[in-house]
């Protein structure tokens, strides 16, 4: 009723931002693998995904001097495991991600629907991510009850090639599950929506313009001697309407930490603004 949703895909006449709008945004990121048990991933899969791995891989990051929103910026936590998604058409690779924390609603509000991304909202500080002392560290937090802690030590920076040059997480890109439910009594409805949102090219194109180049970007790699994250448990009265969430995650036992590692970039914002995704039918 007020018009378009301006966000970082478009302003607040519907129009896309241009590249040369966007500036120039600066990310943090680091991210920690570890083993975890196969059944109990298998059971969080959405239907039409089979488990690659049985690895969690844990990012927290931080984003600044984002365009759309004026130059600030925000913390995350996300959370992915590899996966094989069986579309109607194509079979892809990658990793699914089963929830991302963001701190700041105003990322959260046009991502789920645009995107359908599992965002949530945590209380995330400006990351700890100091690479001369060779420590990092940050929390996630909701009506004050941290849920979430990572922290990493002996950081010790590594040469990467251009074309080695990603980011941290699964091989083959980001997949998300969008489901959105059809209003009813009690839930009733069904679904409206429920297919995969994905950057992965169908066979025979090029992969967007708008996916990060790295080669062309500031990049920097850290890999650390140990690093150990921490899921908290929560009640109801905690987090009344994400305990489960976090309790699922927390639930899944670390059998073996894997790798710690870390990176920072800049790249042009328009970039990071995660707008080349297609959308994936099921079969």
């Amino acid at each position: 009723m007020f018009g378009p949703a301006p966000g970082p895909r478009q302003k607040a006449t519907g129009v896309p931002w241009e590249a040369q709008e966007s500036g120039t945004a600066n990310v943090q990121w680091a991210t920690i693998a570890y083993r975890s048990d196969p059944a109990m991933l298998e059971a969080l899969l959405p239907p039409g995904f089979t488990l690659a791995e049985p690895v969690v891989h844990v990012t927290l990051g931080f984003f600044r001097n984002l365009y759309w929103l004026a130059g600030r910026g925000y913390g995350i936590v996300n959370v992915e495991i590899p996966v094989v998604c069986s579309g109607r058409d194509q079979r892809i690779e990658g990793g699914l991600c089963l929830v991302l924390w963001e701190g700041r609603p105003d990322a959260i509000t046009t991502g789920r629907e645009e995107l359908g991304f599992p965002k949530l909202y945590a209380d995330i500080p400006d990351v700890r991510l100091d690479a001369d002392s060779g420590r990092i560290g940050g929390r996630a937090s909701w009506f004050e009850h941290t849920f979430f802690e990572m922290e990493m030590h002996g950081l010790k920076e590594v040469e990467v090639a251009p074309q080695d040059r990603r980011l941290l997480g699964p091989k083959g890109g980001p997949i998300f599950y969008k489901y959105m439910p059809r209003t009813g009594p009690f839930g009733s409805g069904g679904c409206d929506v429920s297919y995969v949102t994905c950057p992965h090219p169908l066979p025979g194109e090029e992969r967007s313009a708008q996916t990060i180049r790295f080669g062309e970007a500031h990049y920097r790699k850290w890999r650390a001697e140990g690093g150990a994250l921490q899921w908290h448990r929560a009640s109801f009265e905690q987090l009344p309407t994400t305990f489960h969430v976090v309790n699922g995650i927390a639930d899944l036992p670390i059998i073996e930490y894997l790798s710690a590692e870390m990176i920072e970039f800049s790249a042009p914002g328009i970039a990071v603004a995660t707008n080349g995704l297609r959308v994936l039918e099921l079969g």
